[in-house]
């Protein structure tokens, strides 16, 4: 039997045999004092009805004496109702459970009472027990005081007897009282005997061996495997120290395999350690690869301490040998591209699985050089979210045998040489997206910049130095603001904050440059978002400054053009009537000579004046219709000059 049963059918019978004990002892308590109570409400009743009796009788007594002495009827009366009573109270207390001497007394009790009653009812028949009769009524009223004395007695008698009764239940209260103490007692000591036998069963069967086992665990925990726990018995407990003696024993046996193991695993861990420092270093993707292949040559004691790597082209059909270690050059060099699917390493490429031979060359899938010295291969696919980008290939020296281990180990330096080669390309193309980006922006013949969401700039182009005339470093985190009109500024804030729509649309600024002249340029500007987070802005502007003086001369040339084209065509039509008003104004001046001389000096004005319209009309005339010079491409402004 276990030892836990042992335990639980030893604390179930103590615990019924106390149960048991407890239960008798209250049973026989309880009966006691229910006696005991019944016969305490008996005798109280006795006591209680032979008061009432005593009561009754003196109230009978007196009532006679009354009558004998008044005559009054209701003394009569009152003799009836205490001797109703009296009957009464005798015929209840007949009727309960009492020994024979109270059921004597009681019987000569109502004999006497009889007796009383008989002189009692003589006395109550006389006609005048006060007056004439009163002998007679004195003679029996002296037999009935003494029948009352002998009540009195018999009163007395019962009382004793009742003394007696109540001492019998005194003692017998008093005995119970003992019996209790003697069952609680028992009761007590079997209760200590059972914990008694129990705390020695456990101290010999549970305790004493745990403490044995405790010391022996103790030595064990120290590293003495070489220790035994010696336990007494055949139960759990002993069985249980067995299992831990065995149990040492192979921990010791085992030792020096779990030293093997753990040196094993920590010169993989430091492989993989030392490849991912060698990963974290920056260089191109060729010089990467090379050191990584170093480390992995140096870390692994049963690799050979040659091998290579191949990596996939970007169009999946051929593989190139991109870093190698201790290769004959020829073999290099032969090597230096298969394509995917051929040999071992393009089986591997092409599978994405790790592959470990022992046959090595003599392998039916090993398709290049067949006949060459044998060897064992390890070839590791290395991936990048579940793409092969390339493989290693590895030498193991004779005698390897490739443990769950060495796959994780292997699988993971394969997932780290993936990542890196990917992250390396993928670098490699950010740079030179970047450099070409910053090239375009750089060079670009337009003025380029950046600025944050505040109008800070925060990127120029050489243009815009140029332009503005302001360096980069004088430039960079200046306000736009700063560098525009009052109006353009405003323009700029509205922009800024969204208030002003320019999407798709050029606005034309004044802007201020470093030698204080001004210019204009035209702005194209785009918002940039980090998710969706508005960060600031692209813009870029070109300078109109020179377009804009062009065209308003051409707007005064073509203004100057419409006002000649007018004096061509008005020529003629002024010099027609204006010929004739000369002609007969000098006419009317050489008639009027020596008339009204203010006639004359009018006419003079008129004349005067007419010249002088004539002379107008001439000038007019040096203004030609073919007299025009090409100033910009398909753009012809009249030449006031020429003519």
């Amino acid at each position: 039997m276990k030892i836990h049963r042992r335990l639980i059918v030893l604390v179930g019978l103590g615990m019924l045999l106390i149960l048991l004990i407890t239960v008798l002892s209250l049973k026989d308590i309880s009966g006691a004092y229910s006696r005991t109570t019944r016969e305490l409400a008996q005798s109280s009743l006795e006591y209680e009805k032979l008061w009432d009796v005593e009561k009754s009788i003196a109230a009978l007594s007196l009532a006679l004496h009354d009558f004998v002495e008044t005559g009054n009827e209701a003394y009569q009366r009152k003799y009836a109702a205490a001797l109703t009573e009296v009957r009464q109270t005798l015929n209840d207390m007949s009727s309960l459970e009492i020994n024979q001497k109270e059921t004597t007394i009681i019987a000569s009790l109502i004999v006497d009472l009889q007796e009383m009653e008989k002189k009692a009812n003589r006395i109550l028949s006389l006609r005048s027990p006060a007056g004439e009769n009163r002998a007679i009524a004195q003679n029996l009223l002296a037999g009935i005081d003494s029948l009352f004395m002998l009540l009195e007695k018999d009163i007395v008698r019962y009382q004793n007897e009742h003394a007696a009764q109540m001492g019998m239940i005194m003692r017998q209260i008093s005995d119970n009282k003992v019996r209790t103490n003697l069952l609680f007692i028992m009761i007590l000591c079997t209760s200590a005997g059972f914990l008694l036998a129990f705390g020695m069963y456990i101290h010999r069967k549970v305790s004493a061996p745990l403490s044995d086992m405790w010391v022996g665990t103790e030595e064990i925990s120290r590293g003495n495997l070489d220790y035994q726990m010696k336990l007494r018995g055949d139960g759990d407990i002993a069985r249980l120290g067995e299992r831990f003696n065995e149990m040492a024993q192979k921990l010791q046996g085992s030792y020096a395999d779990l030293e093997q193991k753990l040196l094993d695993r920590t010169r993989e861990l430091a492989a993989l350690d030392s490849v991912a420092l060698t990963l974290s270093h920056a260089g191109n993707l060729k010089d990467v690869l090379n050191k990584s292949l170093l480390k992995i040559l140096d870390s692994l004691s049963d690799i050979e301490p040659k091998g290579g790597i191949f990596l996939c082209d970007p169009d999946g059909e051929v593989m190139r040998l991109t870093a190698q270690k201790g290769l004959e050059p020829e073999f290099a060099q032969r090597e230096e591209t298969i394509k995917m699917g051929e040999c071992l390493c393009g089986m591997v490429a092409q599978t994405g699985e790790m592959l470990f031979t022992e046959q090595g060359c003599d392998d039916p899938r090993h398709t290049r050089l067949p006949g060459e010295k044998g060897h064992s291969h390890i070839i590791i696919p290395m991936k990048s979210r579940g793409i092969v980008l390339g493989v290693i290939f590895l030498y193991p020296k004779k005698g390897f045998a490739l443990k769950p281990s060495d796959v994780q180990m292997l699988d993971a330096i394969g997932v780290q040489l993936g990542m890196a080669v990917e992250n390396l390309r993928f670098y490699a193309e950010v740079k030179e997206s970047s450099e070409k980006y910053w090239d375009l922006f750089e060079n670009a013949r337009d003025i380029l910049f950046t600025m944050d969401t505040e109008g800070r700039l925060t990127a120029v182009n050489k243009a815009a130095e140029k332009f503005s005339g302001y360096s980069k470093v004088e430039l960079a985190g200046e306000s736009v603001l700063d560098f525009l009109t009052p109006e353009g500024a405003d323009t700029a804030k509205r922009v800024l904050t969204d208030e002003h729509k320019s999407a798709n649309r050029m606005i034309e600024f004044e802007v201020v440059k470093k030698d204080g002249s001004r210019a204009f340029i035209e702005v194209s500007a785009r918002k940039m978002f980090r998710g969706r987070q508005a960060v600031g802005f692209q813009v870029s502007a070109r300078d109109v400054t020179e377009r804009k003086n062009l065209r308003e001369l051409l707007v005064k040339a073509e203004r100057l053009g419409a006002i000649g084209q007018v004096g061509i065509a008005v020529r003629h039509e002024i010099n027609n009537p204006l010929t004739t008003i000369i002609g007969n104004t000098e006419l009317l001046i050489e008639r009027f000579e020596n008339a009204d001389p203010d006639l004359k000096a009018r006419l003079d004005m008129i004349l005067n004046n007419a010249i002088r319209i004539a002379e107008i009309v001439k000038r007019l005339e040096g203004i030609k219709q073919d007299k025009v010079v090409e100033y910009l491409r398909g753009v012809t402004m009249t030449d006031l000059k020429q003519g």
